[in-house]
């Protein structure tokens, strides 16, 4: 069987699977479409985010974002993608949990979508999610452990290797507000080539 040498013809059928499978959004995008900026790590501290050191998926635990930049540089085409929902505002005017359930959709997809990319020949596929690693409602990062539950499931997020989503989102056409008022987006990205 001779392969084909359009990346397109091996992409498509990861993006039809990720839409039918509940992506809001999903398209291919060059590697230099990605915006990598430090001032998105400093977020991570300043103020201080409530998974830093305590979610292995966060830092300190992840590279640092110089060690992801060069790593980037390594690839060439990516998978873009997003999944929306609707939440409730609590009495004290701050999101309800159920802002977190199209998190972990686009947590499930991204695996669906890397583990696809992988069996279509792109060895070196990885995927990262949006916010943190929810998989488990603590972190063994808590009780200082550095084996985690779920080392198969678990991806670090974009922003946690210092990808600026919004800037990333506006060189692909899209747009994400802040603040969210009743629905919120959740965006991941799957490295492919």
């Amino acid at each position: 069987m001779v392969k084909s040498k359009n990346p397109a013809i091996k992409i498509d059928p990861i993006i039809s699977l990720l839409k039918a499978e509940g992506a809001s959004t999903v398209l291919s995008l060059p590697v230099s479409h990605v915006i990598v900026d430090e001032r998105v790590r400093l977020k991570c501290q300043v103020p201080l985010c409530d998974s830093f050191h305590k979610n292995l998926m966060c830092p300190p635990f992840v590279m640092p974002v110089e060690e992801f930049r060069k790593v980037l540089g390594c690839y060439k085409e990516a998978i873009l993608l997003q999944t929306e929902g609707l939440f409730d505002i609590l009495n004290d005017g701050k999101p309800g949990r159920d802002v977190f359930v199209p998190a972990g959709r686009l947590h499930d997809l991204v695996n669906l979508g890397e583990r696809e990319a992988f069996r279509s020949g792109f060895r070196f596929a990885a995927g990262l999610i949006g916010g943190c690693c929810r998989l488990c409602e603590v972190c063994v990062a808590i009780d200082n452990s550095r084996i985690c539950r779920f080392p198969f499931r678990a991806r670090p997020s974009m922003e946690a290797m210092g990808i600026d989503v919004v800037a990333t989102l506006e060189q692909s056409g899209l747009s994400l507000a802040f603040p969210v008022r009743d629905r919120v987006t959740w965006t991941g990205l799957i490295l492919l080539q």
